[in-house]
């Protein structure tokens, strides 16, 4: 049959060649043409992507970031999050070291809180926005950079992050071990053991979608070290109670599942609505010890929901990336605290004021430090015991931090010798800081074997850039204050 329609095609295509032959007509001829072609076969054979356009690659992100750079002008720039690992462009000789870390630093802090930051410095204006666990950032040449070029380069940023997890998220391939690699590449930039905690409580939220908690266990208390954004904040550094379903499972290895209003933690926040106090607790391994817990807040998931045979390679990583950061935190720890009071010790003190000194060719910032020696220290070591001086020590070392800001420093720089760093703090805010401190602790009573002591502490102050105006003189202006004040009585607060 179908022979017989060929033919047919075939003569009325020879016809139609007589036909434009004796018309004589252009758009005839061209049409003669093709009939003629196709009588005799002259076809052409299409396969796809023939004529597609053959051009180069498309840009990878580190390209398409440093076209970003360029447009904005900045001289450095970084990305966090992807895949393949953080980039950073430009820099060169014109960024040295340290503003490359800190443009890194910052751009890591946006990746995890999410919020826009700029900073300005001498070096530059540093731009970056974040949506966890991507986060990219600028280097903008000049200090005082108008809102106009900071929205600007801000509004790129957002659009490059955007475009970062869009790509991401159509990658082909287990959701679970992509977040399981994102966990292993982003706590290997995370500078300390509570930012990789938070890394991980996020991720548990993104595939979860709940709130999400980290518990680690020290070997003798365990405590809330993250918790994710639709979390109960005030969860974290929470100790949950020796009963709570939360250790239960730590200490039999096993998850345990509460019911709506049971507080997974334990009775300590009876305060929180109910429908956020059930949980399940997963406990964490590395190896087969169990370093803490993995708390998904709300009610229990199905135990056949893909997202639960999805939760094994984030726990899988998670336990090993804890015990190895928890390790070098307790390490750093040892380095720069005092053993007895949990104070900074003396080197880290010293490290803090020399940094103070180093910041750039601009003056430094006012800044006062106290020093507090405990009055008859040796009296009471020979009268109650080494042990009861101990004591004493931590008692004040915990009345001189409550007395003090976030940003201050208080160090155990000798055996009953304190210091008290206040950056940023002119002369009379500093000696009003010395006077809280003398009054709070003259003012407590410290408890030894049942009975009540008084312990009191002389306060030498001296301040920078008045009257003291070399920063290298401040501790030995401190030294011959506090000196003044043990020679003067004690209990009391001088200044240099």
């Amino acid at each position: 049959m179908r022979g017989w329609v060929a033919l047919a095609l075939q003569v009325l295509g020879a016809a139609a060649v007589v036909v434009a032959i004796w018309r004589g007509s252009a758009a005839a001829l061209l049409a003669a043409a093709g009939a003629l072609a196709a009588l005799y076969g002259w076809t052409i054979r299409f396969r796809p992507g023939r004529f597609r356009r053959r051009g180069p690659p498309p840009l990878s992100l580190r390209e398409i970031f440093e076209l970003l750079r360029k447009a904005h002008g900045a001289v450095a720039g970084w990305v966090v999050g992807p895949v393949d690992g953080a980039i950073d462009v430009g820099g060169g000789p014109a960024v040295a070291p340290d503003f490359q870390r800190r443009g890194a630093a910052i751009v890591q802090l946006a990746s995890v809180d999410g919020r826009l930051h700029v900073a300005r410095d001498p070096e530059g204006t540093y731009v970056a926005v974040g949506d966890f666990p991507y986060g990219a950032g600028l280097l903008i040449a000049g200090p005082e950079q108008v809102p106009e070029a900071i929205d600007a380069a801000a509004a790129t940023l957002r659009r490059f992050v955007a475009g970062m997890r869009l790509a991401e998220d159509q990658v082909e391939g287990h959701r679970a071990q992509l977040l399981g690699r994102r966990l292993a590449r982003v706590a290997g930039g995370a500078q300390t053991l509570e930012g990789i905690a938070r890394i991980a409580a996020e991720l548990a939220q993104q595939l979860t979608e709940r709130g999400a908690v980290i518990v680690l266990s020290n070997g003798e208390e365990a405590r809330v070290v993250a918790v994710s954004a639709k979390g109960d904040q005030r969860l974290t550094g929470l100790v949950p109670h020796a009963d709570s379903p939360v250790i239960q499972a730590m200490t039999g290895g096993v998850p345990v599942v509460t019911p709506r209003g049971e507080d997974v933690f334990g009775s300590g926040m009876p305060e929180r609505r109910r429908s956020e106090r059930a949980g399940t607790a997963y406990p964490v391994f590395d190896g087969h010890l169990v370093v803490g817990s993995l708390v998904l807040l709300g009610a229990p998931l199905d135990p056949d929901a893909p997202v639960m045979e999805q939760m094994g390679p984030l726990i899988a990583e998670l336990g090993p990336r804890l015990a190895a950061a928890r390790a070098v935190h307790d390490a750093e720890q040892r380095a720069i605290r005092d053993p007895l009071t949990g104070l900074c010790n003396r080197r880290e003190f010293e490290r803090a004021l020399a940094e103070y000194r180093g910041e750039g060719t601009r003056p430094a910032p006012p800044a006062t430090l106290i020093y507090v020696d405990l009055d008859h220290f040796k009296r009471l070591n020979d009268t109650l015991g080494h042990a009861a001086g101990d004591a004493a020590l931590k008692h004040v070392a915990y009345l001189l931090e409550a007395a003090v800001r976030d940003g201050d420093l208080v160090a155990r720089i000798g055996g009953e010798e304190f210091a008290v760093w206040l950056p940023r703090t002119p002369l009379a805010p500093g000696l009003e800081v010395a006077e809280r401190i003398r009054e709070s602790i003259a003012g407590s009573t410290w408890m030894w074997r049942s009975s009540p002591y008084i312990v009191t502490t002389s306060c030498g102050v001296a301040a920078y850039p008045a009257p003291i105006g070399d920063l290298m003189n401040l501790r030995a202006a401190a030294d011959a204050a506090l000196y003044r004040a043990k020679q003067a009585g004690r209990n009391r607060v001088e200044r240099a």
